[in-house]
């Protein structure tokens, strides 16, 4: 139950807290009322504790009942606005119950023990909200400080450095446990952020940004698998740049990398996100595969990319086919029980038959 407020903070840890919370409000509640009619010792005027104590477990239970119905909703209910209010009447109850009995104890050993049963929970359940926590705290703190103003006579020196002693502990708590919240939340961020990094590593092509050979296999699967419900067909373009090892040796490797990255975005800005997907396969070979009505869609996957690189003008003199880089390109169209292996080889074939017929073309079943 990740309750935020306006201002983003975390309210709740989590609906088990928080029932873990309202349990040990109803526990602490018995133990008192045990105290108040068991006959115990210590004078303690039960009209002063009945409405108080009995309203603490009705509350806690109704709010118990509230949250375990409601914990899938409990993120967009209304009930996560009327939070604050709820811990706020908690604390106003305890601050009552506290004030009789601080004044009623001779000694306030009882007192400071119910204290800390009842600082201490709320401060594991609230420590992500210091608005929760003071909403609670505060009222108790407050009756504290006013019944020595009003009756200093009552209240002993001891008994005033064991409340200050229990507010320190109360706070020295929330600090440690949201430190190691934090520390927890940074760890699991670095580790997301590696996971990321690492995944990136495995199935992108670090130079180009594109797909790499590795998770074509996965894509080929995955592709292959929604064509089983599909009226569409799966094909593979594979495409190479006509003369790379030309452009190397005349412009620098350097500026063959930048070539390459020019030559992948024309590539990615020529297909249909939802349907396809462009992979460099290796060197100065990219591969395709898109999901098509049919292979006049495919072609003109292959054309589009073929007009964005001729738009691209990237210059290439040591290029014998034109005086900028262009594509050669083979298409193959996937039929059932066809292995990836088996489509690669069908689209290289096409591939190698525009090389043949002078580069710069696109091959469909070996027609230009």
């Amino acid at each position: 139950m990740d309750i935020k407020h306006s201002t983003g903070e975390v309210a709740i840890a989590s609906v088990k807290g928080y029932l873990w919370f309202l349990c040990l409000n109803i526990i602490c509640c018995l133990w008192l009322v045990l105290r108040v009619f068991g006959g115990a010792s210590i004078p303690m005027d039960a009209e002063n504790y009945t409405l108080p104590l009995y309203g603490i477990i009705g509350f806690s239970v109704i709010n118990g009942l509230m949250t375990w119905r409601l914990h899938d909703r409990i993120n967009e209910g209304l009930y996560q606005k009327c939070l604050p209010a709820i811990v706020l009447i908690f604390g106003a109850f305890w601050s009552v119950i506290f004030f009789h009995m601080l004044n009623d104890f001779k000694q306030p050993t009882i007192a400071m023990v119910a204290l800390v049963l009842v600082l201490l929970p709320a401060t594991i359940t609230f420590y992500l909200s210091a608005k929760l926590l003071t909403l609670f705290i505060g009222p108790i703190i407050a009756t504290v400080i006013v019944g020595e103003i009003i009756s200093p006579l009552k209240f002993t020196l001891l008994q005033s450095i064991a409340a200050a002693i229990i507010l320190l502990v109360v706070l020295s708590a929330r600090y440690i446990l949201l430190e190691s919240y934090q520390r927890t939340q940074r760890s699991e961020y670095e580790k997301n952020l590696l996971i990321k990094k690492l995944l990136k590593l495995a199935n992108y092509d670090t130079l180009t940004g594109l797909y790499n050979r590795h998770s074509l296999s996965e894509y080929f699967t995955r592709s292959t698998r929604a064509l089983r419900q599909s009226k569409k067909s799966l094909f593979l373009i594979v495409l190479d740049i006509d003369f790379f090892k030309q452009y190397n040796d005349l412009y620098g490797h350097v500026e063959g990398d930048k070539c390459l990255i020019r030559v992948s975005r024309c590539i990615e800005q020529s297909l249909r996100k939802e349907t396809d997907a462009a992979f460099r396969f290796g060197g100065e070979e990219f591969v395709v595969l898109a999901t098509c009505d049919g292979p006049s869609s495919a072609l003109s996957i292959g054309k589009r990319i073929q007009h964005a690189l001729a738009e691209a003008r990237i210059a290439h003199k040591g290029s014998t086919v034109a005086p900028r880089v262009t594509l050669s390109l083979g298409v193959a169209q996937w039929h059932p029980g066809m292995t990836l292996e088996a489509l690669l080889e069908f689209a290289d074939k096409q591939l190698y038959q525009a090389k043949r017929d002078g580069r710069n073309r696109l091959c469909w079943e070996g027609k230009k």
